[in-house]
């Protein structure tokens, strides 16, 4: 019976409390990569989201490299853009 019945799609599972929000953001990934954005059009936005946090001038050579295959493990990335002088924006305070 299994054979028959076509598995395309797997849940995320996240053993956390706050799951929800996890969840609602792997549904929207979801319907992105439906819609036809790729894997690796994603990776290249999140990288150069990444460049944005840290304050990177958009016609920096950075913005022209592709994107780290480690977008997993950013810390070497971080490391570099600090090493150059970029800082990650620091965020309002909150009250």
């Amino acid at each position: 019976m299994l054979k028959t019945k076509q598995v395309n799609h797997f849940a995320a599972v996240v053993d956390d409390v706050q799951s929800g929000p996890f969840s609602e953001l792997q549904n929207r990934l979801d319907e992105i990569q439906k819609n036809g954005m790729t894997a690796l059009t994603m990776r290249s936005i999140l990288f150069n989201k990444m460049l944005d946090l840290h304050n990177v001038p958009d016609d920096h050579f950075l913005r022209d490299e592709s994107a780290s295959s480690r977008l997993d493990d950013p810390s070497l990335l971080i490391e570099k853009l600090n090493d150059l002088g970029f800082y990650r924006k620091q965020a309002g305070a909150i009250h």
